[in-house]
């Protein structure tokens, strides 16, 4: 379950959506529309997140004994904590990931 939550911080930490308003995500989104190179990269960064939470998703299933009964609750679970966790780091790993000149 700890990877799966780490992978899932990881997705949200690309996404950038844990620490930002639900009216900025609208607003990069319609911006990123109007400019070629903004919608690829943002692309990009929507299929990276998407891996990695599929990759958490069947990282998940074996850790639940009933997957039918199970993976709901276990999935919102580690999606709230990954959530959480990316709000309390999200910006700090961006800022040192980001190359500075």
């Amino acid at each position: 379950m700890a990877g799966s939550i780490v992978l899932e911080t990881l997705a949200f930490i690309v996404w950038n959506i844990g620490t930002r308003s639900p009216l900025a995500v609208a607003r990069d989104a319609v911006a990123a529309l109007r400019d070629l190179r903004k919608l690829v990269a943002g692309s990009a960064r929507a299929v990276i997140g998407f891996i990695f939470v599929s990759a958490a998703i069947i990282l998940t299933l074996p850790a639940l004994v009933d997957p039918a009964i199970d993976f709901l609750p276990a999935e919102l679970f580690t999606l709230l904590v990954s959530l959480a966790i990316e709000h309390l780091i999200g910006n700090d790993l961006r800022a040192f990931a980001t190359p500075r000149d």
